[in-house]
């Protein structure tokens, strides 16, 4: 491995991906990178090696041998994404920085289209592009149903219009770009995402939030800087993905904030508490019904059930802070 002391400068796009045990994954997604083809830019991968205790060491140094592409391997080893991420920021001084999954697939003009957009878009910040599920062979059918894939979270299925050009909808951490400038001295939260101390979703996005709040918005959507994202089969049954959707509940409540205005019972606003019991009775007439609408409602329910514990942990921890 590379020395990783001192900060990256001299390159106009910096690739950011961490992993954490998953060497075949990344090996994968690296191969991808090998291929790009990227005229009139100066690119470099940094690739963090997040507490790995597999072949991940090993594939790195592999792969920042290769001579198709400019790879630095950095070691973080407190457990934790966003400190991974927070790692590999540390080291870049300017350009575009382009954040990706160790499970994904990338076509060999991914990484021009981002920076032909950048160039097209030059004052907005902030860029996303598809991110397309792929399933084993094996995978169930339900799974694959559009309709559900489109509304679930667990699959980081993202298309935000048709065309390139400005949307409100956030990119998604396996797929986005961030100008370093817009960055600053910001950094990702430590609490949040894969072994965070909170153990909570969405470390990239509520990275993003902030920054748009600084007038970094509305984001540019590049539909040619598409991603594949490879789904793993451990996430393909009914209670991965139910698991899911209360997490993604639990870390919403946690993440977003506390508003001071409506009604609150118990600590939590009072709009939640109904919203998790319209979501139960919703769902259970389909309990034993129809496939679709049982997954359909059954998710419904689990992320309004996780967003009333969120509430509800806050509350406990902000009465605990006060004793």
């Amino acid at each position: 491995m590379s020395n990783d002391s001192n900060p990256v400068s001299g390159f106009d796009v910096t690739v950011v991906v961490a992993s954490h045990n998953r060497a075949q994954s990344l090996a994968t997604t690296l191969e991808c990178l090998c291929r790009q083809h990227v005229t009139g830019a100066r690119w470099r991968v940094l690739a963090v090696d997040n507490a790995s205790t597999d072949e991940t060491p090993t594939v790195l140094e592999r792969f920042a041998a290769d001579t198709r592409f400019e790879l630095k391997a950095l070691s973080e080893p407190r457990p934790g994404k966003p400190r991974a991420l927070n790692r590999a920021v540390d080291q870049i001084e300017a350009g575009l920085v382009v954040f990706i999954d160790d499970d994904v697939n990338l076509g060999v003009h991914w990484l021009q289209s981002y920076i032909d957009a950048a160039a097209r878009w030059p004052d907005h910040a902030i860029f996303g592009g598809p991110i397309i599920p792929v399933f084993p062979p094996d995978a169930p059918a339900w799974v694959q149903d559009q309709r559900y894939v489109r509304q679930s979270p667990m699959f980081a299925y993202y298309e935000a219009r048709e065309d390139e050009g400005l949307t409100t909808r956030v990119p998604l951490g396996p797929n986005m770009m961030i100008r370093r400038s817009a960055i600053g001295a910001h950094r990702f939260d430590e609490r949040l995402g894969p072994g965070g101390t909170h153990r909570l979703m969405g470390d990239e996005t509520e990275f993003e939030y902030r920054l748009a709040r600084l007038g970094y918005h509305p984001y540019v959507y590049v539909p040619a800087a598409r991603a594949e994202h490879r789904v793993r089969p451990e996430q393909l049954t009914v209670k991965a993905v139910w698991a899911r959707a209360y997490l993604w509940g639990r870390s919403m409540a946690l993440t977003h904030g506390r508003s001071s205005r409506g009604v609150y019972l118990y600590g939590v606003p009072l709009r939640y508490w109904s919203g998790a019991a319209r979501a139960w009775l919703r769902y259970a007439p389909f309990a034993f019904g129809p496939r679709h609408f049982r997954l359909k409602y059954g998710w419904q329910w689990q992320v309004r059930a996780g967003r009333l514990r969120g509430y509800l942990d806050s509350r406990d921890s902000k009465e605990e802070s006060r004793q």
